[in-house]
């Protein structure tokens, strides 16, 4: 957070409210001093406004700190109040949803699983999902006064600032446009912030939170699950959209010369999260066993004695075959971030998922066949950073764009 410098605003009291809020919640806990240090606000500001924040309750006193080097009092300390209010979020998914009731930094409270009775019927899995909601906030205490928000995250193509769902991939009999965002109104007509976005961006605002050093950053970040590719490009601590909100389909990028001929569903062929997907890798493997020493591998793989994961393990491990399949995704892999370095020149990429986590080999050969690429003889300036965490990286981050939009728009009394 820069600091507190310029043209005064209209409303310079809520300005230093919502300064100093930031200020506590980013640090997590501080002293008025510290505050003081950071924002250039003179100590009688700061002390009255967290007096301010204290009694609207979303700033806590938590205790005394230690004492300077010179001695003098011990300063009062202040943290975030992350339970001030809460976020409902969903994740729309193909056969189900998953609900969760999150605070204020994120963190889930509970989280429920739900499977629809008819996954083409929109109205029966909206009302499925909002009555788990309902059981959530029951069974948590909590109503819709204390909820700032809902956070609607889907597969698909998603224009967020119209809240209208273009094209939902998994279930393409759903309702779109304004429907599902409209419905939840309907069902919790307390609660104004209601927002719908597609899940891979919701998922990529992690990744600033993670890597501090992307802040301000152009960045492409790329996850693989089994079979589906989620994508987005972060630019100056926002996730970007597009015009048409296709920004982050990177999944559908075409593969000249692949392997093969699959088609997609979008409609075109040999796109990118097909030729990756694994039961694609399995059939390169199969297709590449060509030695007397891996007839066993191919006579389990025949029977399905073998999970495609242990495959890329095995690839790791040494698999002549796994070994070739493996080179065959990482060059796939490279004429996607190469393609993308041309059109959108970031300066770095954030890529997890399947490969990234069970394959040592993939991380080493990805990055050095990378740096090895030019551009008109002059070699990429760009990072490669692997997220190794498990599935669900779609989960860590869905509140946030309800948390950042309550938190800019906090009144306070006069």
């Amino acid at each position: 957070m820069t600091k507190a410098t310029g043209r005064k605003p209209k409303n310079i009291k809520h300005h230093n409210l919502r300064y100093i809020l930031s200020i506590v919640k980013k640090r997590g806990v501080c002293t008025a001093g510290e505050i003081a240090k950071e924002s250039n606000l003179s100590m009688t500001t700061i002390v009255k406004t967290l007096d301010s924040l204290k009694q609207a309750g979303i700033v806590k006193s938590i205790g005394k700190g230690n004492s300077t080097s010179e001695g003098g009092k011990r300063p009062e300390l202040f943290a975030f109040n992350e339970s001030f209010r809460y976020v409902l979020c969903v994740y729309f998914a193909g056969k189900y949803a998953v609900c969760t009731l999150n605070d204020l930094l994120n963190n889930g409270i509970e989280l429920r699983k739900v499977y629809y009775t008819d996954a083409s019927d929109t109205d029966m899995c909206l009302d499925q999902v909002c009555k788990e909601l309902r059981s959530i906030m029951g069974e948590q205490k909590v109503t819709e006064a204390d909820i700032c928000g809902i956070s609607l995250g889907i597969d698909g193509i998603v224009d967020s600032e119209k809240k209208h769902v273009v094209y939902p991939i998994h279930n393409p009999k759903w309702k779109t446009g304004g429907y599902i965002a409209e419905r939840f109104q309907t069902y919790f007509p307390r609660i104004e912030n209601i927002q719908i976005e597609n899940s891979g961006r919701l998922g990529s605002w992690n990744y600033l939170k993670t890597y501090p050093e992307l802040e301000s950053e152009r960045v492409i970040v790329l996850n693989s699950s089994e079979s589906l590719t989620a994508g987005a490009l972060l630019q100056n601590n926002a996730v970007q959209h597009g015009g048409n909100c296709l920004i982050g389909e990177f999944a559908h990028m075409m593969i000249p010369n692949a392997k093969g001929d699959v088609e997609c569903e979008c409609g075109r062929r040999n796109c990118f999260e097909k030729l990756i997907a694994l039961d694609r890798f399995e059939e390169y493997v199969r297709e590449m066993i060509d030695s007397e020493e891996e007839a066993e591998l191919y006579h389990k793989l025949c029977q399905h004695e073998i999970a495609p994961l242990e495959l890329i393990r095995l690839a790791d491990q040494g698999s002549v075959s796994g070994r070739k399949a493996l080179d065959l995704i990482i060059e796939y892999y490279l004429s996607v971030i190469c393609n993308l370095m041309i059109a959108s020149d970031p300066k770095y990429y954030v890529i997890g998922g399947i490969y990234v986590r069970n394959s040592e080999y993939f991380r080493r050969e990805l990055s050095l066949r990378f740096d090895e690429n030019k551009f008109w003889g002059i070699q990429f300036k760009a990072r490669i950073l692997y997220d190794m965490d498990d599935d669900g990286w779609e989960f860590k981050s869905m509140a946030r764009p309800v948390i950042d939009t309550f938190l800019n728009t906090l009144k306070f009394d006069e």
